[in-house]
């Protein structure tokens, strides 16, 4: 009985999965050993996900700061995931997000005040439908009286690696290579989506500096998650390898590619969900709908 369960929570988790997994993949996935570790000794599981930052500011992206229904599908996808497993095993689980917007806001031109606002709308969607199995937390939390910029000063002092250290990094390892490539895409795309006098060129050497920038407060983001939430279960949005410690989940499943709400926006193409930029959604023809009078998606 305690196999069938184990075997339940497993699948429950890899159905989020960003991979196609083989049964041996599957074998192989550190996460899975690390939760089939915690089920045997009994203890419950608190999955960590660093995630839900804020809307890109890119207007040809998203069509708004707040949360829409593609945040709702995916944080009701984490809430079901639990609710799983916590169905077939009685310790139950749980899944921390831990917002990392104020980490990265000044990096990618997004206000505190427009963070602020995006994470009450989070917390609002939690509230809203009920998702218990779902908490937040973030930089503010450990420091409430502090304000974004020192709360930042904080985080590196005390985390961060040089930005040469995280240049040599790029170099030498080339998964860490490929997360570079793929953040410094969505800077530039975010760029190249709001009016400016630059060039190409010179957006593409900004935002190179930037990502470098992103990654060092990325690393140091998940040593502090690491201090604070010692033997967690580590998700990440990213597509990680299925051997790397961190878990890629897909948050929306019925999507055809890989992509986050905070990036797009959500449309509904015969009875599912895809994610895309909002120019893409207006080009294909989408009309705008609304989702219980204030989640914004649209439809084709």
């Amino acid at each position: 009985m305690v196999a069938q369960s184990m075997v339940q929570a497993l699948e429950a988790v890899s159905k989020l999965s960003c991979n196609e997994l083989t049964f041996d993949q599957f074998l192989e996935v550190p996460l899975m050993k690390q939760m089939a570790t915690l089920m045997m000794e009994g203890r419950s599981l608190k999955f960590l996900l660093p995630a839900f930052p804020a809307k890109s500011p890119s207007p040809v992206k998203t069509s708004g700061a707040l949360p829409d229904f593609g945040e709702v599908i995916a944080l009701k996808a984490l809430n079901e995931m639990c609710q799983k497993i916590s169905a077939v095993y009685e310790p139950g689980a749980q899944v921390v997000i831990c917002s990392d917007g104020r980490v990265f806001s000044d990096v990618v031109n997004v206000s505190d005040e427009t963070i602020d606002a995006y994470s009450e709308g989070i917390q609002s969607i939690i509230r809203e439908f009920n998702l218990n199995h779902l908490s937040t937390f973030s930089l503010e939390d450990l420091y409430p009286n502090l304000p974004g910029p020192e709360l930042r000063d904080r985080l590196l002092w005390q985390f961060a690696k040089s930005v040469d250290e995280v240049r040599h990094q790029v170099i030498i390892d080339q998964n860490y290579q490929g997360l570079f490539n793929g953040m410094h895409k969505f800077m530039m795309e975010d760029r190249m989506g709001i009016p400016t006098e630059k060039s190409k060129n010179q957006l593409h050497k900004e935002t190179k500096v930037a990502t470098y920038e992103l990654m060092r407060r990325s690393d140091a983001w998940s040593a502090l998650l690491n201090h604070y939430f010692k033997g967690a279960l580590r998700l990440s949005i990213h597509p990680y390898p299925h051997t790397h410690e961190k878990f890629g989940v897909k948050l929306v499943s019925s999507s055809s590619k890989w992509a986050t709400p905070w990036h797009n926006v959500t449309v509904k193409m015969n009875d599912k969900f895809e994610l895309m930029h909002l120019v893409e959604a207006e080009r294909m023809g989408a009309e705008k709908r609304m989702f219980g009078g204030k989640y914004v998606f649209f439809e084709a």
